[in-house]
């Protein structure tokens, strides 16, 4: 009688393997850390995009300070204070990276 060996195939990049050992060590190795790490990734890149955000506002905070003629002496401060906190704490974050 003839033998029918089994195969079991990744279903994430269809390569086969003889066992299903092979198979689990091939899918931890290759796609679910990677998988892992593109998570990782996404989550490092995005205070990034906080970062660059926040600099927008400071510098339309800095605008809206030098182009409104009707605010008061008080206004005028406030907006600088708030400016000058975002972006320390901008500085901040961005030496802690």
């Amino acid at each position: 009688m003839e033998e029918i060996k089994k195969t079991y195939k990744c279903k994430y990049c269809g390569e086969t393997f003889d066992t299903p050992l092979e198979l689990a060590r091939h899918v931890r190795t290759k796609h679910k850390r990677a998988k892992a790490k593109e998570k990782i990734d996404a989550k490092r890149a995005a205070p990034t995009e906080e970062i660059t955000k926040a600099i927008e506002a400071i510098g339309i905070l800095k605008g809206l300070q030098q182009v409104s003629p009707h605010l008061n002496e008080g206004e005028k401060k406030m907006l600088a204070d708030i400016s000058k906190r975002m972006e320390t704490l901008v500085m901040y974050i961005q030496r802690g990276k």
